[in-house]
C-alpha cells in the first residue's frame, strides 16, 4: 500500500490509545487516598515535656498489638502531628495532654471527620481495638 514500487507486504498492526487509559488511571487515582503506611495510631502530645508519657503509650499499644508510631522529636507542635497523620493517612490520634493525664484518659481524634471522643486510659487497648474494627 504504502510502497513506492507496488510491491504488496502483508503487515498486521494493533492500536492501543495507552495515552487515554492512563489519563483514565490518573483520575481514578487521584479520587482515592492512598495509606502511604500501615501505622493506625498516632501518638501525639498537646504540651512539651511528655516524649516519657508517649512512648509508654506506644509500648502500650504495641503490647496490644495495634499498630503505632509517634513523633521523635522532644517537643513536636501538635499541629504538625495531626498534618502528619492526614499527609500518611494515619486513621486515627491518640492526643495526651498534661490534663488528661491527670484524668487517667486520652482524647481519640479521628483524622478523617476531626471528631474527638475520650476514653480511659486504662483500657485504651480495647477501645482502639473496637474503633478500628468498625473501619
Amino acid at each position: 500500500m504504502f510502497d513506492p514500487k507496488g510491491k504488496k507486504v502483508p503487515c498486521v498492526g494493533v492500536s492501543i490509545g495507552v495515552e487515554r487509559v492512563f489519563s483514565i488511571m490518573e483520575a481514578k487515582a487521584a479520587q482515592e487516598k492512598v495509606r502511604t503506611t500501615e501505622i493506625d495510631i498516632l501518638v501525639a502530645s498537646a504540651q512539651k515535656n511528655l516524649l516519657e508519657e508517649r512512648m509508654k503509650l506506644c509500648s502500650e499499644l504495641w503490647d496490644g498489638n495495634i499498630k503505632a508510631e509517634m513523633s521523635y522529636k522532644k517537643n513536636p507542635k501538635m499541629l504538625n502531628q495531626l498534618q502528619h497523620a492526614e499527609d500518611s493517612g494515619i486513621p486515627f490520634v491518640v492526643i495526651i495532654g498534661e490534663q488528661e493525664l491527670k484524668d487517667g484518659v486520652v482524647k481519640i481524634r479521628n483524622t478523617l471527620t476531626r471528631e474527638e471522643t475520650m476514653a480511659p486510659r486504662a483500657n485504651i487497648n480495647e477501645e482502639l481495638k473496637r474503633i478500628l474494627s468498625a473501619l
